[in-house]
């Protein structure tokens, strides 16, 4: 559901231009997507856990805000998504991103505690001592180290 992939390309106001019950609004927005994860949540072990990659933002005017994210991933955990991969960008060229070491961990950190919704993280996390930093302090649950 992240970097405008199929189910990505649904989500954003800047890959979704339908005008039909799945574009507009972002309750229609996300109504493709969710009947993936209740597929996919039907057929998934209930004791195994379920995985989502999720844009939080798409770091362009007029695209998926950070709380707009912090809202997709409140209804993904209702739906049974178990943690989540919070994503950045690479939706449009018009994009304004903010790389650096960790890039993802504020947004990691921002789903954690504001959806309440473990998360993974990764974004140039490249030392043991930086991924235990974030762990340390909360800010993640699990890291990717890249």
């Amino acid at each position: 559901m992240g970097h405008g992939y199929l189910l990505g390309s649904f989500l954003s106001p800047l890959s979704n231009k339908r005008s039909d019950a799945y574009g507009g609004s972002l309750e229609n927005r996300m109504r493709f997507p969710l009947a993936v994860l209740a597929a996919v949540r039907g057929v998934w072990p209930q004791e195994r856990p379920l995985a989502v990659a999720l844009n939080i933002t798409d770091w362009a005017k007029g695209g998926i805000e950070e709380m707009e994210g912090v809202a997709m991933a409140q209804v993904l955990k209702e739906c049974g998504v178990d943690l989540l991969l919070p994503l950045a960008g690479q939706t449009t060229v018009d994009e304004q991103p903010t790389y650096g070491a960790g890039f993802l961990t504020t947004l990691s950190e921002l789903v954690r505690h504001e959806a309440g919704l473990p998360t993974i993280v990764g974004g140039y996390l490249r030392t043991t001592g930086e991924v235990n930093s974030v762990l340390a302090a909360g800010r993640a649950d699990l890291c990717v180290m890249s």
